[in-house]
């Protein structure tokens, strides 16, 4: 039976923000949706309306004709409605299939049997009995999608699915999505990543300031028009950087740097060696889960390892901790910007005055100098565009790319020599990436040197003077980014060799 969703005159407000005015939308099975905006523009209103999580001020949903009432996340599961959020609802210390019994109606092995009928289907990989803290980000996404297809989904979301992916990786889950779409599901495929958009979805509504802006055929659209739509106004194109820094001094060494963890769902690190040059972007590529935390919660002094050395502008600072590296002027700019970065429920002068220097004088005489971080704080907002003036705001209530801005804000107005971030732009919108990849060129040309590990290797070939993979602990050769295209990253990514 075919199925048709309809969204008629939706609102949600909140105190100084319209979220959704007015949206009307209608979805049928058999193609695949896409819901593009900036960070902000009420996509993620709108789909948490759809599954339930809150509900409207005005407006109604029709599934088949039915008018649903969706007061809670249960509504949305027996209405046959699945969503697969962008930041994961999973209990870390429980196994994948505890997780996944959690909602089960039948015993463990039949349930077993279900699950790994779905994993041979739909060709995913995945040891069901795994603690879910020890995943990569990707491997959590697929203990989300199959959560849903439990429940024989006849509407299922997508939030920034390939967000952590691989080009090969992507082009699998396409397959799958595409397979869904053919036995029936209704896909609604949320993302900012312009190419998946064109070479996926069949029709493509853009939101922007709550409202709806365009519903038009993919066909009929190239990533410079959807791009324009989602921000009203035509983007500057970033070139790719030029690699100036060829006869610069070295600011940054690492030698001998090996992890052994005691837990065995943890990536060992083994035997790496790699410098970096002032001015210089030196890129790691690789897919989630092959070593890239391990090895930026070492560079940045959260694992303290014996036997490494790391020398940054000739000291040695291997066995310092984060906070004396800071001091030495290294940033940082973890993976998940909610937990890890920043605190969602205090205020963003709060979140700034986490990051406490000496220079900075924000404690004084064992007292807290208000004024001091406040005004720190604006300054970080206006230097770094973040759409908000008030430093009284609670974090949480930032947009992804808003939040991003300030953490990066917070770690750059102190000026460091080396900044070390990990999935800078991961999910966020075609502005703010165009924003933060231009403060990270920016960073560049003004002699300060930047280590990026990412996932995107589109983001790597952009930014990066040299690049690198990491697989399975190991590092490649470094070779200079002119010489890589995407299909020898790809390859290296997946353990292959191109020499």
């Amino acid at each position: 039976m075919a199925t048709d969703l309809r969204i008629s005159n939706i609102s949600k407000i909140y105190p100084g923000c319209i979220a959704n005015d007015n949206v009307s939308l209608q979805f049928k099975s058999g193609k695949i949706y896409a819901l593009l905006g900036e960070n902000g523009a009420g996509k993620s209103t709108l789909v948490k309306i759809l599954s339930g999580v809150i509900s409207p001020d005005n407006g109604e949903v029709f599934l088949n004709e039915k008018n649903l009432k969706l007061s809670s996340p249960l509504d949305a599961k027996k209405n046959k409605i699945g969503m697969v959020f962008q930041h994961f609802n999973l209990f870390e210390t429980l196994s994948v299939f505890e997780n996944l019994s959690i909602d089960a109606t039948e015993d463990n092995k039949s349930l077993r049997v279900r699950i790994n009928e779905i994993l041979k289907k739909y060709n995913f990989s995945i040891n069901l009995d795994v603690p879910v803290l020890n995943l990569s980000a990707g491997q959590k996404q697929k203990v989300e999608i199959i959560r849903c297809l439990l429940r024989s989904p006849k509407v299922l979301i997508m939030d920034e699915p390939t967000s952590v992916l691989t080009e090969q990786e992507t082009e699998e889950l396409f397959i799958s999505l595409k397979k869904f779409c053919d036995e029936g599901i209704l896909i609604i495929y949320i993302t900012h990543k312009l190419k998946e958009v064109l070479s996926l979805c069949d029709e493509v509504a853009v939101m922007r300031k709550g409202k709806v802006v365009s519903v038009s055929q993919t066909q009929n659209e190239k990533v410079e028009t959807l791009a324009s739509k989602m921000v009203g106004q035509k983007l500057a194109k970033i070139k790719k950087k030029i690699n100036t820094s060829k006869n610069k001094d070295e600011i940054f060494k690492v030698k001998h740097l090996n992890f052994y963890s005691d837990d065995p769902f943890e990536t060992n690190l083994v035997n790496l060696n790699f410098s970096l040059k002032k001015g210089e972007c030196l890129g790691i590529a690789g897919i989630s889960g092959n070593g890239q935390n391990e090895l930026f919660q070492i560079l940045s002094g959260e694992i303290i390892t014996p036997n490494t050395s790391i020398i940054f502008r000739n000291k040695e600072i291997a066995k310092l901790n984060p906070k004396q590296r800071r001091e030495y002027l290294m940033a940082f700019s973890p993976e998940d910007r909610i937990s890890q970065a920043a605190v969602p429920e205090l205020k963003i002068y709060e979140n700034v005055a986490l990051n406490n220097f000496k220079s900075s004088n924000f404690f004084e005489k064992g007292l807290v100098n208000e004024r001091k971080i406040k005004e720190h704080s604006k300054k970080i907002l206006s230097d770094f565009s973040v759409n908000t003036d008030n430093v009284e705001l609670k974090s949480q209530f930032l947009s992804g790319g808003n939040l991003q801005k300030l953490i990066l804000g917070r770690e750059l107005i102190t000026a460091p020599e080396l900044l070390i971030c990990y999935n800078p732009t991961w999910g966020l919108d075609v502005g703010a990436i165009n924003y933060i990849h231009e403060t990270l060129i920016k960073i560049n040309d003004e002699e300060k040197s930047t280590i990026l590990i990412s996932t995107d290797t589109e983001e790597l070939l952009k930014l990066s003077d040299r690049i690198a993979v990491i697989y399975k602990g190991k590092l490649s050769k470094i070779m200079p980014s002119v010489e890589v295209t995407p299909e020898k990253l790809g390859i290296l990514m997946g353990g292959g060799s191109i020499d």
